[in-house]
């Protein structure tokens, strides 16, 4: 019987992310561009300044390494409301979401809900935006 050589060849793989490919976290000072929000974006790009939230807005997405998102719907009160409560305060929901350009991941994400709001969406595009500067000074 013949014999031959048998050669093994061992390829060893080591999978490992470039720096450039890894999410960006949201930190201080990140280029964000908040999308159009039918009646809420400026609600939201106000309450950014306002809660002081470490973050450049740009007016362009080509330039922003975030992009936000939104919505919010607004629930006036009823006769029902008014009448047996005394109340003229509309509901509030709102949802946000932060996504990396660059990755398409999103890095945050937050929902807020205010019954009986004094102020409508003002008050839900500040809960929002407390919320995003806390998320971005968790991450330091």
């Amino acid at each position: 019987m013949k014999s031959y050589p048998i050669l093994l060849a061992f390829v060893g793989l080591a999978v490992s992310t470039p720096l450039e490919a890894q999410s960006a976290k949201l930190h201080r000072g990140a280029r964000v561009f908040v999308a159009s929000m039918p009646d809420f974006d400026t609600y939201f790009k106000s309450a950014l300044e306002e809660k002081q939230v470490p973050v450049q807005v740009v007016g362009s997405r080509d330039e922003a390494e975030f992009e936000i998102q939104g919505t919010s719907e607004s629930q006036k009160a009823g006769a029902a409301k008014k009448v047996f409560m005394g109340s003229w305060h509309s509901d509030e929901q709102a949802s946000i979401s932060v996504t990396d350009l660059k990755s398409g991941e999103v890095v945050f994400a937050y929902s807020a809900n205010k019954k009986n709001s004094a102020h409508g969406k003002q008050t839900s595009a500040e809960a929002c935006a407390k919320h995003l500067k806390e998320a971005i000074e968790k991450s330091k």
